[in-house]
């Protein structure tokens, strides 16, 4: 799988197919290929036990996963900065192999180039994942149906709050890990009982349930008690003025799945290691908003009102 070695040195380019006939290929022997492509930066770019190189498989296979497609095939550009020492090469390389055999996709592309110090950020990865979909009916927000219920397979904001606590040095993100993890697997094992799926990435879920609750004209009323939030990822979040709704996640999604499902569904997700934490945190009402209410511990539900244009969650 990928190139030899212990790393792909930076004056190689295009190891593997080129991508031009890694898609001509899949084209022919495929009905239907499903592709996603996503452009990955971070600060800081290397962080506890991953790194850049991870989010970005683990991010394009999320997506390509949740839109009813299993991934297959992976290509990767990546830009380096002159001077990064060959050791983080290593670890990057090493990190983006570990991602993708963990997400069982074949790297069969790779393209690398190398900048002027202080031009990258140190690195940036674009990513491509090529798959085929799953049989079935499309995973559609128009597939929503009121009484469905709202779940998330796993913590919210703690990829946020280990990146901005190692940021701004507030000694979280030693207690709060990423939780960068692929999850067509997940997925996969309860991929026909869910009528539609959203990776939550940067906006948070907060930016899922807007563009949910818009597209479909219905109501989505979330439980805040419900949700699932490491405390000191609440903490490092707060401290920054940041809501865990609006943080952004590297291995969650939000499933909408039929309310007598929905025990089963959560049931499954339980048994898979990046499911442990997932919570049922709402449902879809018949009203015909468009918008996304919270219900508080007291019971009242109120609007989530628009995102904070003046105080953005980047991770970049």
């Amino acid at each position: 799988m990928g190139p030899e070695g212990d790393g792909w040195e930076t004056a190689q380019v295009g190891l593997g197919m080129p991508v031009g006939e890694l898609v001509a290929g899949l084209l022919c022997s495929v009905p239907e290929p499903v592709v996603r492509t996503g452009a990955y930066v971070l600060d800081p770019p290397f962080f506890g036990e991953g790194d850049v190189g991870r989010v970005a498989v683990c991010g394009v296979v999320n997506e390509l996963a949740a839109s009813g497609a299993e991934p297959r095939r992976l290509t990767l550009g990546i830009v380096l900065e002159a001077g990064l020492p060959m050791p983080l090469v290593r670890r990057l390389t090493d990190s983006v192999r570990h991602a993708a055999d963990e997400a069982a996709v074949e790297i069969a592309a790779v393209d690398t180039r190398v900048v002027r110090a202080g031009e990258a950020d140190r690195v940036f990865v674009t990513a491509t994942a090529l798959g085929v979909r799953h049989p079935g009916p499309p995973m559609d927000p128009r597939n929503i149906r009121p009484s469905d219920r709202l779940l998330v397979t796993g913590p919210l904001g703690s990829h946020a709050a280990h990146l901005l606590s190692l940021r701004h040095e507030l000694g979280y993100e030693h207690l709060v890990p990423s939780d960068c993890a692929p999850l067509s697997g997940l997925l996969a094992q309860v991929l026909p009982h869910v009528r539609h799926a959203r990776a939550v990435t940067e906006g948070g879920l907060a930016r899922v349930l807007r563009s949910c609750a818009a597209g479909r004209g219905l109501t989505l009323r979330v439980d805040e008690v419900a949700l699932p939030v490491q405390y000191e990822a609440r903490i490092a979040l707060g401290a920054l003025g940041i809501d865990p709704l609006e943080a952004a996640c590297a291995g969650c999604l939000c499933l909408f799945v039929p309310e007598e499902r929905a025990a089963m569904v959560l049931s499954a997700l339980h048994a898979h290691p990046y499911g442990r934490q997932a919570a049922v945190v709402g449902e879809v009402t018949a009203d015909r908003t468009g918008e996304v209410q919270l219900r508080g511990a007291d019971g009242e539900a109120r609007p989530l009102g628009p995102p904070d244009a003046h105080a953005p969650v980047r991770l970049h």
